[in-house]
C-alpha cells in the first residue's frame, strides 16, 4: 500500500514539473531538483534512509512468546522516507514527506503550506512539526546522538494543525500553534479536542554580533486536551481480555532497546474478552507541558540543555458492558519531569555557530569531505539524560455512590483483580548515560557509533509477556551503529 501511494505522489510531481516548468528551466545547482525560468518556483525531491545495528544486554530472559515491539531488534531500518517540497512564486513553501517504515499506518509524515509573504509573520497550515524543544527543530538527520531525550518523548512533533511565526528581529524567533491529537476522531462527541503550544527562542551571541559563538535560550509551553481510546491488549501470550487500558503516558529507553521501561494506563469500559477490543467511551486528558533550553556553543565545542515539565489529568467512563453495569468514572493524575546535558565536540574544527539558523541547530557541514583525499568531519559526545514520573498514591473510581481505592503499583503486570483498575508499571525514574563518535562524510552521508547504559529506579519487565518468563531487570546497556543516507 504505501508503494503504491509513493507511485502517485511521485506521478503528481512530476506531472507538477511538467506543467509549471518552461522547456529552458534549470536543474539545481545541488541536490535533486527544478528551478523553473524565472527562479519563482523550484521542487526538490528529498530523503532519508537509516539502518541500525544494535547489541543489547538487559538481563531479561529471552521467550518465544512476546510482542515484538517489547525489545528491540538487533537489526532495524529506522527511517525510510521520501518526499518532496519547493516553492511557488517565490514565497508560497510546500513539503510532502511520507513515512515508509513503521508500525504507523498512516502514510503521510509531514505535508503542510507555508505562506512566507512577511518573513516576520509566517502562517504554516496542514500537518508539521509543533514549536517546542530544541531537540525536536532539530532534524533527525542533524540530531547528535542515534535518539532524542526522554524529553522528546513527551513533546507533540508531527500533528495537524495552524502556525504563525516568525524571525521579527536578528536573533530572536517566535512560533504560535494550536493543533489536534491524531489523524482521525476516536469518538463521536464532536470533541476530538484542542491543543496550544509556542516557543520563543534568543541567540544573544547572533543580536550582540559575536562572532563564531552561539548563546541559545528558549521557552516553550504546550497545553490542552485530547481524547483517547482504552483498549484491551493485543499479546497472544496472555488470556483474552476485557478490562481496557488507556496509555497516558510511557517511557521506552533511550537507546531504544526495552519499550516501556515505564507505563501509566487509565482503566477504560469492561466487554467481552477480546484481543484488540476497543472501549466504547473515549478517555478525556488534559496536558500541560513546560520546557526550557539553553545551548552554549563557541568553535567547535557546544553544551545543550533542555528540562521538561508536565502533567496529565485523565478522566475515563468504566461502563460494564458484559453485566450490564455502571462503575462510575475512572481518573488519573500523573507527572513527569525530565532533563538532559549534552556535550559534543567537533574534532575536525567545524563550527557550531555555522550551523545554528533561527532557533535551531542544521547538519554539520564538513571542511573536507571523505574521499580524494579528505577525512569528513569527526565528533565526540557525551549526554546524561534522566525522567522522574510522580505518581498519586492511589487512583479513585466513584460510582453508584461509593468510593473504592486500587493502589498503583511499580512492576505490577496484571491488574489488581478487580474490574476497572488504572496502573503505573516499571520503574519511575531512569538514568542513561550515551557516549557517541560521529562521522559525517559529505553533508548527504554519516556514521553514528553510540553505547549507552541506562539504571532504573525500579526493576522492569516486558509487559507483553508474564514476569516469570522473563525475570526483571534495574539496568540495559546498548551499543549500536547507525549509517544514515540522506538527500
Amino acid at each position: 500500500m504505501n508503494i503504491r501511494y509513493t507511485s502517485i505522489a511521485l506521478a503528481v510531481a512530476a506531472t507538477l514539473a511538467q506543467n509549471v516548468w518552461a522547456a529552458d528551466a534549470s536543474v539545481k545547482p545541488s541536490g535533486f531538483g527544478l528551478v523553473s525560468a524565472d527562479g519563482q518556483n523550484s521542487i526538490n525531491l528529498t530523503g532519508v534512509v537509516q539502518f541500525d545495528a544494535r547489541s543489547l544486554e538487559t538481563g531479561l530472559n529471552y521467550v518465544n512468546d512476546k510482542d515484538a515491539g517489547s525489545g528491540a531488534d538487533n537489526f532495524e531500518i529506522r527511517r525510510a522516507r521520501l518526499g518532496f517540497n519547493g516553492t511557488v512564486f517565490n514565497n508560497i513553501d510546500y513539503e510532502i514527506l511520507t513515512n515508509l517504515v513503521g508500525s504507523n499506518a498512516n502514510l503521510i509524515h509531514r505535508a503542510y503550506i507555508n505562506y512566507g509573504h512577511d518573513s516576520n509573520a509566517q502562517i504554516r497550515v496542514g500537518r508539521f512539526k509543533q514549536p517546542f524543544s530544541l531537540e525536536e527543530q532539530t532534524s533527525a538527520n542533524a540530531i547528535d546522538f542515534q535518539e532524542r531525550s526522554y524529553g522528546n518523548q513527551l513533546v507533540a512533533s508531527q500533528r495537524l494543525g495552524a502556525m504563525i511565526h516568525g524571525a521579527p528581529t536578528k536573533g530572536f524567533t517566535y512560533a504560535l500553534s494550536i493543533y489536534q491529537d491524531g489523524f482521525n476522531e476516536v469518538s463521536n462527541t464532536e470533541n476530538i479536542g484542542a491543543l496550544g503550544v509556542g516557543r520563543v527562542t534568543l541567540n544573544l551571541a547572533e543580536l550582540r554580533d559575536i562572532k563564531d559563538t552561539v548563546l541559545h535560550f528558549g521557552v516553550g509551553y504546550d497545553k490542552g486536551s485530547y481524547q483517547t481510546a482504552p483498549a484491551t491488549t493485543t499479546d497472544t501470550g496472555k488470556i483474552s481480555e476485557g478490562q481496557t487500558r488507556g496509555t497516558i503516558l510511557a517511557f521506552r529507553s533511550e537507546d531504544r532497546g526495552v519499550a516501556n521501561v515505564y507505563r501509566a494506563q487509565i482503566s477504560g469500559d469492561y466487554i467481552s474478552p477480546t484481543y484488540g477490543g476497543i472501549a466504547n467511551n473515549a478517555a478525556n486528558v488534559s496536558k500541560e507541558l513546560k520546557g526550557l533550553e539553553l545551548a552554549l556553543a563557541t568553535g567547535g565545542f557546544k553544551y545543550q540543555t533542555e528540562y521538561f515539565d508536565s502533567a496529565y489529568s485523565a478522566k475515563a467512563v468504566n461502563y460494564d458492558y458484559v453485566n450490564g453495569a455502571n462503575k462510575g468514572d475512572a481518573t488519573l493524575n500523573i507527572t513527569a519531569k525530565t532533563n538532559y546535558h549534552e556535550f559534543i565536540y567537533n574534532l575536525t574544527g567545524e563550527s557550531w555557530a555555522q550551523s545554528y539558523k533561527n532557533g535551531a541547530f542544521t547538519s554539520v557541514k564538513p571542511k573536507s569531505n571523505f574521499g580524494g583525499g579528505g577525512t569528513g568531519a569527526w565528533q565526540l559526545a557525551w549526554r546524561v539524560s534522566t525522567y522522574k514520573v510522580g505518581e498519586p498514591a492511589s487512583t479513585t473510581e466513584t460510582g453508584s455512590g461509593t468510593s473504592k481505592t486500587y493502589t498503583n503499583t511499580f512492576n505490577s503486570y496484571t491488574a489488581s483483580g478487580k474490574v476497572n483498575s488504572s496502573r503505573g508499571e516499571n520503574a519511575s525514574t531512569a538514568t542513561t548515560n550515551t557516549i557517541g563518535v560521529n562521522w559525517i562524510l559529505n553533508p548527504n552521508a554519516r556514521v553514528i557509533f553510540n553505547y549507552a547504559e541506562t539504571k532504573f529506579g525500579n526493576k522492569v519487565t516486558y509487559l507483553s509477556t508474564t514476569p516469570a518468563d522473563v525475570g526483571f531487570t534495574s539496568k540495559e546497556r546498548v551499543a549500536s551503529v547507525r549509517t544514515q543516507l540522506n538527500f
